[in-house]
């Protein structure tokens, strides 16, 4: 229907039957902000899995003597990369505790 049209003050059965037929059919669809919820929960799960292999990958950089990461560095260096390590460990032991509580 144009816009410059006006709208016709009654339609026949036969008319809004042909409007019915041609009109696009809705395909059903599990609720939109359920889906939302899904994709959101699989992208964090995603997250937390490369976070935990990133993290392991770190300790044990850290925890090699024989690596430069800590060689040649400076008393204050060597305090932050252990005060790192023991937060990344923290964090590794939470996320295992939810990981059990589910």
């Amino acid at each position: 229907m144009n816009n410059n049209q006006s709208s016709p003050n009654a339609i026949s059965h036969k008319e809004l039957n042909a409007l019915l037929n041609k009109a696009k059919k809705e395909t059903p669809s599990i609720d939109t902000s359920e889906n939302f919820e899904i994709n959101q929960n699989q992208e964090f799960n995603a997250l937390i899995t490369n976070w935990v292999d990133t993290s392991q990958k770190i300790l044990l950089m850290l925890n090699n003597k024989q690596k430069p990461i800590t060689k040649n560095n400076n008393p204050n260096s060597l305090m932050a990369y252990g005060a790192m390590g023991a937060h990344i460990n923290m964090a590794l032991q939470a996320i295992k505790a939810t990981e059990s509580d589910q």
